[in-house]
């Protein structure tokens, strides 16, 4: 099915203003105003940085597959740099029945410490 101008302008401008909220929020600092986020970078500082209530906004822009999949790419496979939020996306975002076992599956392994 195809989109038409209307409904990509709309989705764009939705995109645009979640982009503003998180500016506003400070967690752009290092991107320039004129910053053109590609959607992936969108997603993985929504899910960073915003709140649960306002991550059903992501889903009216990009199915959750997407969303999951930059998700595990960009966030989980930081293994335990995000432990605690990849943990509640994953219950209450992802609604993901064994979360220890998923972050544990597609996380990087800890770095050891040798003496």
């Amino acid at each position: 099915m195809h989109k038409t101008q209307g409904e990509i302008e709309r989705i764009e401008h939705k995109k645009q203003v979640l982009w503003q909220q998180l500016e506003q929020m400070g967690c752009l600092w290092s991107y320039a105003k004129d910053a053109k986020p590609d959607d992936d970078l969108l997603i993985e500082k929504a899910l960073l940085y915003l709140e649960f209530e306002d991550l059903h906004r992501l889903s009216e822009l990009f199915p959750m597959r997407r969303i999951q999949n930059v998700w595990r790419q960009r966030l989980v496979s930081q293994g335990e740099y995000y432990g605690i939020i990849n943990w509640l996306l994953a219950v209450m975002f992802f609604d993901i029945k064994k979360p220890d076992r998923y972050l544990k599956q597609y996380g990087k392994p800890r770095l050891e410490i040798r003496a």
